[in-house]
């Protein structure tokens, strides 16, 4: 089986690492030119391949003669407006028509989720009014879209490698001690996605998933264990010891998914 993964970068270049390992061919893209050969020397097939939003690149139609596709592109919410991401994924949608593609995994994000201050999970309706991220859920609005299988995999908070919870606010004034997390491991993304290609379940319908660890510690209790762990400065919490939030209910519960306090 060939898979492709569109967007190599801090989640994908792994996650393609790990398909080529267990003998499929991996076309993988990336938006920058100077990275192809990198890819070319772990085994993946490169495409230079960029939506912006409309799809520009070389040769990027052979992603779209794979049997599996795997989209992780995330909305860069900091960069553009929801928009953006929206027509990202659509034109992502145009190419998937009439294509050799049978399958898709979208990952996407558990921000799609309001905060409710209470459980959540794929049951609950967004709530922009919420603080539903309008981007995530317009990018998933598209690619429900598409005529092929689907999984939709919402991740909580990726951590892992060079992502380590409470860093960035290291020595900071920051808020929600008592807020509870939702975080996943990068590692248990690759491995819950590459089982989920191996094992895609039998029925043809459209499959959502909640990816997220089952334990949902306090932020204070996260960012000062790992300041112990790596040697850094907590965070320096104000008076505001809870902030607006949601529990995700994990779909992952009986794999053992890894605690957020053991990243």
């Amino acid at each position: 089986m060939t898979i492709g993964v569109i967007g190599c970068g801090w989640l994908g270049l792994p996650l393609a690492e790990c398909l080529v390992s267990m003998g499929y061919t991996v076309l993988g893209s990336t938006t920058h030119k100077d990275k192809l050969s990198a890819l070319l020397e772990k085994g993946i097939d490169p495409v230079l391949f960029k939506l912006d939003p409309m799809p520009t690149g070389e040769h990027f139609n052979r992603l779209f003669q794979a049997d599996l596709l795997v989209i992780n592109i995330p909305p860069g919410r900091k960069r553009n407006p929801p928009g953006f991401y929206e027509e990202q994924i659509k034109y992502l949608k145009y190419q998937l028509q009439g294509s050799k593609v049978k399958k898709v995994i979208f990952i996407s994000s558990t921000s799609y989720y309001p905060n409710t201050n209470d459980l959540v999970d794929t049951n609950t309706p967004y709530n922009l009014e919420q603080g539903s991220s309008e981007a995530v859920v317009q990018g998933e609005h598209q690619i429900t879209q598409i005529n092929q299988d689907l999984a939709i995999l919402r991740c909580g908070g990726l951590m892992g490698g060079d992502r380590i919870p409470g860093k960035w606010f290291s020595g900071k004034p920051t808020k929600g001690a008592n807020t509870p997390v939702n975080y996943v491991h990068r590692d248990d993304v690759i491995k819950v996605t590459s089982n989920f290609i191996v094992d895609w379940p039998v029925t043809q319908e459209k499959h959502l998933f909640n990816l997220v660890s089952a334990e949902h510690p306090t932020r204070k209790d996260v960012h000062e264990r790992m300041a112990v762990k790596y040697g850094f400065s907590p965070p320096i919490w104000d008076e505001e010891a809870t902030t607006p939030s949601k529990i995700v209910d994990s779909d992952f519960k009986e794999i053992n998914l890894k605690s957020p306090l053991a990243f």
